[in-house]
């Protein structure tokens, strides 16, 4: 791994800037699959096949208007509290996590989700044991979610599969990945999984928004009650991954709540390029330049990665894999932190987000918090393609199949 001291100024890239216009009104697909379990020593439940709401409803209602009163957030996950009308005193909650799938349905966070469950599980049952209740042993064991966790969301992929495959099938469920809610309450036992498209990004790739903030001192990804004394988790709903964090003053970004940030930006080779068969060609002359930079383009090796001072972020054994192939490879990093001016202006060539729940995802959209509703978007870049083959494959020790 190199520090990047270049004074070379990079050329505009092809990064689309919307300056107006609101948040697209995106509808899920209007079918979802759904497994409900209502008996704890039941581990196959009820599917059916229902209409689910709008996306931005998804994540913050159900059917009995619940609202979110607060987040818990373990092991990069967001568990949602949802408040009831009319509220319970006597310590019942519903508690609601989501995630979805990479790599064309054929990865999902199992462990982390298992885990975001069973915290929120635990939470309930230990309001429930202050009001005299006796679910705090059995609830707050992870060995009781995780299995439940596996063989619902096998049952409800399968009948999702098979929904998408017969003939009548609604087109909108046709999608790469598939979006997952999971609903839980221990008094009454109730676990209900819902399985419906996730249409807002291609295979592999995330949504995000800025916000102006710091990350407090005590705030941490990993613990059971979330101190976010801004409420920006509430805000992890999709189509948003996370949340990165602008500095108000200085306008470069840190973090993102659940994960690392990075942005890539192209330099250009030096003047005399090699192309694969090992001829030289001259920068200078019209032609040449234009093939030579095309080229250069599509080589990872002349794009750069930035990142926040190490010193300001949260590091984990993710960013050391990203710094083990950046080491590996010759790839240049600044440690500068990402200028939002640069974003803005066309400088970057990418950007994306490092967690060990999804390992890499490239950021096709960055919305921005100002009253334009400006978004960024952001094509493909053979830097971020190369990190996310190679972490996915260290990661899982296979080749992915998304790229």
């Amino acid at each position: 791994m190199m520090l990047s001291d270049s004074s070379q100024e990079a050329a505009p890239v092809p990064t689309t800037v919307f300056r107006y216009g609101e948040l697209p009104t995106v509808q899920f697909s209007s079918k979802a699959v759904v497994v409900t379990v209502e008996n704890e020593d039941d581990l196959e439940g009820t599917i059916r096949i229902e209409d689910v709401p709008s996306i931005h409803q998804m994540p913050i209602t159900n059917e009995g208007g619940s609202t979110v009163k607060r987040t818990i957030i373990f092991n990069e996950m967001v568990a949602y509290e949802m408040q009831q009308r009319p509220s319970i005193s006597d310590g019942r909650q519903l508690y609601q996590v989501c995630g979805r799938t990479i790599e064309n349905k054929g990865v999902f966070p199992f462990n982390q989700f298992a885990g975001c469950l069973h915290v929120a599980a635990t939470h309930m049952a230990q309001n429930i044991a202050y009001h005299g209740g006796g679910e705090l042993e059995k609830y707050s064991d992870v060995g009781f979610w995780s299995p439940r966790v596996k063989l619902l969301y096998a049952r409800g992929l399968e009948a999702y599969r098979s929904a998408c495959s017969h003939k009548h099938a609604d087109p909108s469920m046709l999608t790469d990945e598939v979006f997952v809610t999971a609903q839980i309450s221990v008094r009454p036992f109730s676990f209900t999984l819902t399985l419906c498209a996730f249409p807002f990004s291609s295979m592999g790739t995330c949504q995000v928004r800025v916000c102006k903030g710091l990350r407090p001192e005590s705030f941490l990804r990993d613990v059971q009650l979330s101190n976010d004394p801004l409420g920006l988790t509430k805000l992890i709903t999709p189509p948003i991954s996370d949340v990165i964090l602008l500095h108000p003053e200085t306008q470069r970004l840190s973090e993102g709540l659940l994960s690392n940030f990075f942005a890539t930006k192209y330099m250009p080779p030096s003047p005399l390029a090699h192309s694969s068969g090992g001829r030289q060609m001259e920068v200078g002359k019209r032609g040449s330049s234009v093939i030579g930079d095309s080229f250069a383009r599509t080589k990872f090796e002349n794009y750069h990665l930035i990142c926040a001072p190490l010193a300001t972020i949260h590091q984990g054994a993710m960013l050391d894999m990203v710094w083990k192939i950046c080491k590996r490879d010759g790839i240049q990093v600044s440690f500068a932190a990402p200028n939002l001016n640069d974003a803005m202006s066309g400088k970057w060539s990418g950007a994306f987000i490092v967690n060990t729940t999804y390992q890499v995802l490239p950021i096709d959209t960055m919305h921005l918090t100002d009253r334009r509703s400006t978004k960024i978007e952001f094509g493909s870049c053979p830097l971020v393609t190369h990190l996310q083959n190679a972490v996915f494959e260290m990661f899982h020790n296979r080749t992915p199949t998304f790229i």
